[in-house]
């Protein structure tokens, strides 16, 4: 349970267990960080920061790391761009 302010009723109390089990069977693909990505291609960082700016991989900077759609991935490694390097 986590504390979240709300400017009606003060403070109220979210169950985070619960959120996480609807987002589990909602229909929204996977979203990997830099690193699941990585792991998933089988590349390193750079070569996977490098994808992102030549606009190889379509991601979304969040804070201070990327986050990719797991379809996006998908696309990448059906249109055969990795071997292209």
């Amino acid at each position: 349970m986590m504390n979240v302010d709300d400017d009606n009723t003060g403070s109220r109390l979210i169950d985070r267990s619960r959120w996480n089990n609807h987002a589990a069977t909602s229909t929204l693909p996977p979203v990997f960080n830099t690193s699941e990505a990585c792991h998933y291609l089988r590349i390193s960082r750079p070569t996977f920061l490098k994808l992102i700016a030549t606009g190889k991989i379509r991601a979304q900077k969040l804070g201070k790391g990327w986050k990719v759609l797991d379809t996006e991935l998908k696309r990448f490694l059906l249109a055969g761009e990795l071997t292209q390097q």
